[in-house]
């Protein structure tokens, strides 16, 4: 399974804010609090992705579901 390019990303960004403390201490903690989902795309591939923009995502899709409904 890979890494979606957005959660590179976040661990890059992760890695610079976190990096560089005694024994990665502070890096440690940042990746364990990190939540990630599997996202099947949809050529069927599976990836890693971060919950919060999965369901950020998801959100937005379903308001736009709505509104194109008239909801």
């Amino acid at each position: 399974m890979k890494l979606h390019d957005t959660l590179v990303e976040i661990l890059l960004k992760t890695y610079e804010i976190n990096s560089g403390w005694t024994e990665e201490r502070k890096l440690r903690e940042a990746l364990k609090k990190l939540d990630v989902s599997v996202y099947t795309q949809q050529d069927g591939t599976q990836v890693l992705v971060s919950s919060q923009q999965l369901n950020e995502a998801q959100r937005k899709i379903e308001l736009e579901l709505q509104r194109q409904r008239g909801e």
